[in-house]
């Protein structure tokens, strides 16, 4: 039988694989923050080069001398050169931002992950019995909820009212982001949690029914 999906934390109090488990949902929101920003890093750092590149083109085919002479005869000579300090200024500001962000954020995702890995160990380990055992093919609730954990694929293997939220959420999440992040990073980790989970010969693994929203 479904359990009612509950409130958003567990009660307080409560110990064990469910805090465990909460405690990894976190982690995985942290993980999908932070490469979000790896990558919006990583589209900086290429637009400006790509910029560079352009400009570069362009230096070389036009004289610079030329180009201030012109300007002088309209009176736009000082403004122009002042411009063009002012965006160099900018420009190697955002460059320096960007690749100390790219740098931190990946050496945080990879801090995550190594700590997550440490939280499912306790997860696994753990000689307690599963309060809300349930059974799933290991291999289709993976994939799903690494490529499409974020619309609520992995949770339709469970037959959850909750995968039709996530999907809702997933898709209002193109739009507005925290929703995207919240479905993808709680995807993430229960799929990642999975990786870890001895099959049976059926290839089926067994895990905690976890009826919360964190």
């Amino acid at each position: 039988m479904e359990n009612k999906e509950k409130g958003i934390l567990p009660p307080k109090g409560t110990d064990g694989r469910y805090k465990d488990i909460m405690h990894l949902h976190i982690q995985g929101l942290v993980l999908v923050l932070v490469l979000i920003i790896a990558l919006a890093s990583s589209f900086s750092i290429l637009g400006r080069t790509i910029l560079s590149m352009m400009m570069d083109s362009f230096g070389n085919s036009v004289n610079p001398e030329d180009l201030t002479m012109v300007l002088d005869v309209y009176g736009f000579g000082n403004m122009a050169a002042n411009g063009i300090k002012i965006f160099s200024a900018v420009t190697s500001a955002l460059g320096v931002i960007s690749y100390v962000a790219a740098f931190v954020s990946l050496a945080a995702a990879i801090f995550i992950i190594v700590r997550m890995k440490e939280r499912i160990s306790e997860i696994v380990d753990d000689p307690a019995p599963y309060e809300n055992p349930i059974r799933v093919k290991k291999a289709p609730f993976v994939w799903l909820g690494f490529l499409l954990g974020a619309y609520g694929g992995h949770l339709f293997l469970l037959k959850k009212k909750k995968a039709w939220i996530f999907l809702l959420l997933g898709v209002l999440g193109m739009e507005i982001i925290p929703l995207f992040l919240y479905t993808s990073g709680i995807s993430f980790a229960d799929a990642f949690m999975a990786c870890f989970i001895e099959k049976d010969e059926d290839g089926y693994i067994e895990m905690e029914d976890y009826p919360y929203w964190l």
